[in-house]
């Protein structure tokens, strides 16, 4: 005998001696279960399948039961979630996307009793063996028919324009088990009233057997309602009898112009805004919801079946849309990738009652066909209108929907499906935030692993041993390493069961300032003005005060001191001194490259403005006491238009300068009148020999002209040239002899002298002179 079946012996020895002396509650195949050494355990581990045994099946239950399992209750049930299956269950399981599922603690010996069920499916198998702290492979298929197992009992009002039997069968149901209601079989057909379908005989019953009859729909577990190619109006009985069905717990699927059942069918007609014939017959790309847990499950399922090359996306055909937006709390499941139509749904379903603490029963709407007839398929004798081919990937959305939709649950939620942690500082963690994860298990759950990629962290809080129907709570911080955005995958893994949610967050400098850019405006050269930058630590601690360069016509300094607190704020000073005319421009920035302080950065701007002057003429002469004149221009450079004021010095002895303009702004340019006036030393002006001898010369050319024009002249003319003469010689007289003028005080006397011309605005101050030379004689 081997050293291990030995000790397997050993410890199963051990524990029924445990489980008699401490507890009274252990019968059964509870007293097969063994302690194993740390870190093994007896297992049983396999996959799930339809009952075609090639498409696993998530979401089912697994459990051993540890008494005889209870038969089904017939007709429509309302169960309560999460309530356990017959059968005592001393352990259990659901099964991943893929159908995989183990059980832990697991009973040692021969045939041992496992369930499968999902729903109204339900099938009871016997393991040959177990053996103690090892694991034992099992893999099992829902049952195929009857006598296999239990299988939903089907009503189908056949159409003509989609034969959705014909998915029931591909799934792996044998035909045995499509009968009219009479037969024996689970999945019973009636014939559509007004475009009907296929029919198992020829005396299949008429659809109104079924729909005004409550007793007789209540009978089944689900309503399948396919297209019959034109929205044909109900009676009140039919949708009443369609309404009670769905609230007791029944299951229905329906499509296209199935709508009928619900449109004008309160509160049903609430679930979705309904809008008839929005358009038809279009194909295209769909996507799966994957913000719905089930829906990351299906989207994983269909590309694992090869219904999806892209996960998450699958073309679909034969498709309608009668309907604008849903309402919640009904559940998007697919989307078909079209904005010009606004993306329409193209399946949902809802729970009911309506706005009931226990909605167990659900409603199945799709917009597309499952199956496309290449013949006709009305009245034409099952199984004839199925082809023979290779499921589909419309087809096999059709398995996953139908499974789901008989099913009770079970699946564990994580919610929300994403999170977006806004602009995170690079290099400090975020606040918290919490996903909720729930078991709809009937088993107690534990979360194994909760996982991140990215710059994220995740950790389970209390997630080990999870009653049915609680929830624990999975924290999650984003720290950034880089600038920009970031992304990651939060995958929490319990019971087999992996569950994702998409992580976001914006990486960003620890430090901000404002603003980004000073504009100082136009300053004369030389001048200066200051203006201030706040920088602001929006990191959760303090962050080290980075240096600062600056360039162009500025300056900078700061009272950040060497680190700024968390939150806080500190100023950086910038001064503008243009050194010349025109546009002045700078920046200031962080002298560091690294990324926390990224954007510390602002643009300076201003205008350095002047002005000129300049005098025309810039010299003169004149006798003293004659005014002499010259034009001073003052021109703006670079915009100047600040007012100026213009004066002239007057230092010269009995000389003025004065100007015809004192303040002005010279906003283009600006000439202004000086005018220099000087005194004679005489009240006379040219008194002295030297105007005698002009004088004279007047005198003497007066008598030359008199004795040229004598003989010609008139004696009026004569006369008056003798007068001229005369008065010459007197007032040349009168300066050579007599009394001598009198003398101003303060006279300008002759030389050369300079006039000093001043613009100034307060602060620049431009000058230019003016020679001038004075004679008196």
């Amino acid at each position: 005998m081997s050293r291990r079946v030995v000790s397997a012996l050993l410890l199963s020895v051990t524990t029924l001696w445990s489980h008699a002396q401490g507890s009274s509650t252990c019968t059964g195949l509870c007293l097969q279960q063994v302690t194993c050494p740390s870190g093994q355990t007896t297992s049983i581990s396999g996959k799930v399948y339809a009952p075609n045994g090639t498409d696993p099946l998530p979401n089912v239950t697994v459990y051993i039961p540890n008494a005889p399992v209870d038969a089904f209750t017939a007709g429509v049930s309302c169960p309560v979630v999460g309530t356990p299956p017959s059968g005592s269950p001393l352990v259990g399981t659901v099964t991943d996307v893929d159908g995989s599922f183990t059980l832990t603690d697991a009973p040692v010996g021969a045939n041992i009793p496992l369930v499968i069920v999902s729903g109204r499916w339900r099938r009871q198998l016997t393991v040959p063996g177990t053996t103690a702290c090892a694991n034992t492979s099992f893999d099992a298929n829902m049952p195929k028919d009857h006598t296999e197992g239990d299988i939903p009992k089907i009503a189908i009002v056949t159409g003509n324009q989609d034969s959705v039997e014909c998915v029931l069968r591909k799934v792996g149901i044998k035909d045995s088990e499509f009968t009219d209601p009479s037969g024996a079989g689970r999945i019973n057909f009636y014939s559509a009233s007004a475009a009907p379908g296929a029919r198992i005989t020829t005396t299949t019953p008429n659809e109104t057997a079924l729909d005004v009859s409550s007793s007789t729909l209540n009978a089944y577990d689900v309503l399948m309602l396919p297209c019959q190619g034109s929205p044909y109006d109900r009676s009140a009985a039919q949708l009443a009898a369609f309404q009670a069905f769905a609230n007791a717990g029944g299951r229905v699927y329906a499509s296209h112009y199935s709508y009928v059942w619900m449109y004008h069918n309160a509160p049903f007609n609430g679930v979705v805004n309904w809008q008839p014939n929005r358009f038809s017959g279009v194909s295209g790309t769909a996507t799966v919801n994957q913000n719905l847990g089930e829906g990351q499950t299906l989207a994983q399922w269909l590309q694992l079946v090869g219904a999806s090359t892209t996960l998450g996306q699958m073309n679909i055909s034969t498709l309608r849309s009668d309907f604008t937006t849903v309402n919640s709390p009904t559940k998007t499941w697919l989307t078909l990738n079209n904005p010009t139509a606004g993306n329409p749904v193209m399946q949902f379903t809802f729970d009911t009652p309506i706005s009931s603490s226990n909605q167990c029963g659900r409603v199945l709407f799709d917009e597309y066909h499952v199956e496309n007839p290449t013949i006709q398929n009305a009245n034409v004798i099952f199984p004839n209108e199925c082809p023979n081919t290779a499921m589909t990937p419309q087809e096999q959305l059709l398995e996953y929907s139908l499974f789901s939709l008989t099913s009770d649950g079970g699946a564990p939620t994580l919610d929300p499906s994403s999170y977006d942690f806004g602009n995170q500082p690079l290099g400090f963690t975020s606040a918290t935030k919490y996903f909720m994860w729930t078991n709809h298990s009937s088993f107690n759950g534990s979360v194994t692993s909760a996982t991140v990629t990215g710059p994220f962290a995740a950790n389970p809080i209390n997630c080990t041993n999870i009653a049915s129907g609680a929830s624990c709570q999975i924290a999650a911080t984003f720290t950034p390493t880089v600038l920009g955005a970031a992304t990651g995958t939060l995958s929490v893994q319990a019971s087999g069961k992996a569950l994702t949610a998409t992580l976001t967050g914006t990486g960003t400098p620890g430090l901000t300032s404002a603003p980004a850019s000073l504009t100082f405006g136009s300053l004369d050269v030389g001048a200066s003005a200051t203006q201030t930058i706040t920088i602001t630590n929006v990191a959760s601690g303090a962050i080290a005060t980075p240096p600062f360069t600056v360039s162009g016509d500025y300056a900078a300094t700061s009272n950040c001191g060497a680190s700024i607190p968390a939150g806080a704020s500190c100023l950086v000073t910038i001064t503008f001194r243009p050194t010349g005319t025109g546009s002045r421009t700078g920046t200031w920035a962080s002298a560091s490259t690294a990324p926390v302080y990224s954007g510390l950065t602002a643009a300076l701007s201003g205008t350095g403005v002047d002005f000129t002057l300049a005098l025309a003429p810039t010299s003169g002469s004149t006798v003293a006491g004659i005014d002499i004149s010259t034009v001073a221009t003052v021109t703006p450079t670079a915009g100047f238009a600040n007012p100026v004021t213009l004066s002239c010095t007057d230092s010269v002895a009995g000389s003025t300068c004065s100007s015809s303009k004192a303040t002005f702004i010279p906003t283009a340019a600006t000439t202004a009148q000086l005018t220099i006036a000087t005194t004679s030393q005489y009240k006379v002006i040219g008194y002295g020999l030297g105007g005698g001898r002009y004088l004279w010369l007047v005198g003497l050319g007066s008598g030359l002209l008199l004795l040229v024009c004598r003989r010609r002249a008139g004696q009026v003319m004569r006369v008056s040239l003798m007068l001229v003469v005369l008065a010459t010689l007197g007032v040349g007289a009168s300066g050579c002899g007599g009394k001598a003028p009198a003398q101003n005080a303060n006279y300008t006397g002759p030389g050369d002298y300079t006039y000093t011309v001043t613009v100034t605005d307060g602060f620049l101050t431009h000058t230019a002179t003016y020679s001038l030379h004075i004679t008196a004689k």
